[in-house]
């Protein structure tokens, strides 16, 4: 049975370092319009818009009645977040009928003009359409009097209504459940009205989730997520609604019952994920990466919510389904023993001819041609849809040249269509699709030329040459190892002159020109492979520098000013911040050795995996290591 996940270290703004258990962050807020809206009414319903006033009275009293009318089975079957003392002891008191009609008119608010979308299934790769949603309003508004809004008049109120009553922002925004009042977080007005009139109950206009403030976490209750799902359900957005996806299956009394007798809650030891993987022929390379997937939380979550069952392939081709078959026995299954991924093997070998064999490989090439994998399977785009065993092709950006400066690897698989960005939405872009913004500055006329391209993963040299300082070379024949990650993020990030002579269009001269990269849009989660293998016509080597690398990241000086940091001056401190959580290493010379990767659990735990094999080590020993691949987390997603 699908059930909620929560997200761990999702913070909430402004409440310390409580995790809120919410697959989104954003906040909703309650007001009143002075032209009055009734309830939303489905076409077939229009004739009975003058019975609205009376049945609003009695909404909160009738839903008290209809939910009591159902079995306890019936209930308990809108699985949702636990409620907290404060909660039950409200909804345990006269005032449940209240709380219920409060709830009802808010989602009511969250649910004002949100379209239903339904994506065009027809195959239109050679229509300009072929990418295009169609939008259906299955829900219609009227006023008091009978007279209907149009989506457009409702967008303008919504936009209106749902603002910070203090600073007017619409960012970070909760709805008070016991009056009026809408405050943010960013500013911690929602908190200040929380505790001078003690309303402790705030409701996320974009998802409908409720939060105490008291608490500092989100809280619900079956009999209020029955009314947030029932009207998700009539609007029509029941496929579209932001947050956890939505199973009709959850809410079927009889499909609980069954489930429960016949299924079997998972041990403490089979959710931790902690399991090796058998090597199967030098496939370190293939178990490492595996790991840092596994205990991917985003990713984590998407599976063990069964957004890939629908599939049809199976494992002989999609290797989507066998990456899930993983996250299955590695979160369900008791035992120690390792787990021997050979339908991931042969699907890879069946999918890149390369990969064929029992040959060394090397693990950075083997997580994009995952990743890749995983996108081309679960993506719900049309240009995929049909074609998924197609290579993804660099799309031109309308002048006939391709939108990728060869960074990295990846570029191509963000789509883009005549300059304009259509940001894929499966899984593997959500969560490690960034954007790279490439600076051309001119020499004679200090014009700049910008240029934004897709990033998958950064590439970073952990080394660079020094020209001789008062005629003497540097030992290491010009050749000095960079330090610390720092180091190699500002080589990557600095203003580099290029050799060739650039035709500028402002000045119309062939002048020298200076370029520079920084990081546009930076992913939830930042890859970074370290080059430690160099090739130089037939000769390979092997750089075993050690590069420092810190537990926590500021990413901010690598990154491009937002607009409200170029207003104010500054940078907004904490805004990119990572966490680091995975890292592979590579043993041995460069033609043959070993890979294995330690992993920080959900607790805060390292643990080392060499193939079969996981101990348990200490922060000190995964930054001493020589790391290859990095992998850092977003600190705060709210």
């Amino acid at each position: 049975m699908a059930s909620r996940k929560t997200v761990p270290g999702k913070t909430l703004p402004g409440m310390g370092s409580s995790p809120l258990k919410s697959s989104s962050s954003r906040a909703r807020s309650r007001s009143r319009s002075p032209s009055v809206l009734a309830s939303p009414k489905s076409s077939h319903q229009r004739s009975n818009s003058h019975s609205h006033s009376t049945a609003n009275n009695k909404n909160g009293t009738s839903m008290n009645k209809h939910l009591k009318s159902l079995s306890e089975d019936e209930i308990s079957s809108y699985t949702t977040f636990p409620p907290c003392q404060h909660l039950t002891k409200v909804l345990s008191s006269s005032a449940i009928d209240m709380v219920l009609k409060s709830f009802s008119t808010a989602m009511k608010i969250c649910l004002m003009t949100a379209p239903h979308i339904q994506q065009n299934t027809e195959d239109n790769d050679n229509n300009d359409q072929d990418d295009k949603d169609i939008v259906h309003y299955s829900t219609h508004y009227f006023t008091s009097d009978g007279k209907r809004v149009d989506e457009e008049s409702l967008n303008r109120l919504r936009t209106r209504i749902l603002r910070c009553k203090d600073c007017h922002t619409s960012n970070n925004i909760f709805m008070c459940l016991q009056c009026a009042n809408i405050g943010c977080l960013h500013e911690n007005h929602a908190l200040a009205h929380a505790k001078s009139v003690g309303h402790i109950f705030g409701i996320d206009p974009a998802t409908g989730r409720m939060v105490c403030f008291k608490c500092r976490d989100y809280v619900s209750d079956p009999r209020l997520e029955k009314i947030r799902i029932s009207q998700i359900e009539t609007s029509g957005l029941i496929n579209h609604f932001p947050g956890m996806p939505i199973y009709q299956h959850e809410h079927d009394a009889e499909t609980c019952r069954s489930l429960a007798q016949d299924c079997r809650t998972p041990s403490y030891k089979a959710t931790t994920g902690l399991k090796g993987l058998i090597n199967m022929g030098s496939t370190c390379f293939m178990s490492s990466i595996i790991q840092t997937i596994v205990h991917n939380p985003f990713i984590r979550d998407y599976f063990l919510s069964g957004h890939h069952l629908d599939c049809e392939r199976g494992k002989d081709t999609c290797l989507s389904c066998c990456v899930g078959e993983i996250f299955q026995d590695f979160y369900t299954s008791t035992s120690t023993t390792g787990f021997g991924p050979k339908s991931l093997l042969t699907a890879a070998w069946r999918v890149k001819r390369s990969l064929a064999g029992y040959s060394e490989q090397d693990a950075h090439e083997f997580w994009q041609f995952l990743v890749h994998q995983i996108h081309k399977n679960d993506t719900k785009s049309n240009r995929y849809k049909f074609n998924k065993e197609s290579t993804p092709a660099l799309e031109t950006n309308g002048n006939g040249t391709a939108n990728g400066n060869g960074v990295n690897g990846m570029s191509g698989m963000l789509l883009k269509k005549q300059g304009t960005d259509y940001t894929c939405d499966c899984i593997t872009h959500r969560v490690f699709s960034g954007q790279l913004q490439s600076t051309i500055i001119c020499s004679q006329c200090s014009n700049k030329t910008v240029t934004v391209d897709p990033m998958m993963d950064l590439s970073l040299e952990i080394q660079e040459k020094r020209n001789a300082v008062n005629g003497k070379t540097p030992a290491t024949n010009g050749v000095v190892p960079l330090a610390t990650l720092q180091d190699c993020l500002s080589k990557f990030t600095k203003p580099e002159k290029l050799d060739v002579l650039y035709q500028c269009e402002t000045c119309h001269k062939k002048t020298e020109v200076t370029k520079q990269l920084k990081i546009k849009k930076a992913p939830l989660t930042l890859a970074i492979q370290l080059k430690r293998f160099e090739h130089h016509l037939a000769v390979s080597t092997k750089i075993e520098t050690h590069v420092d690398i810190p537990v926590m990241l500021d990413l901010g000086q690598y990154c491009c000013m937002l607009p409200e940091e170029q207003e104010s001056g500054g940078r907004v401190f904490g805004d990119h911040v990572y966490q680091l959580f995975g890292v592979v290493c590579h043993i041995g010379s460069v033609n043959t050795g070993h890979y294995i990767s330690m992993v920080k659990n959900r607790d805060g735990i390292w643990f080392k995996f060499d193939d079969a094999t996981v101990t348990m080590v200490s922060q000190e020993e995964v930054l001493n290591s020589r790391a290859y691949l990095l992998f850092y987390i977003i600190n705060d997603i709210s």
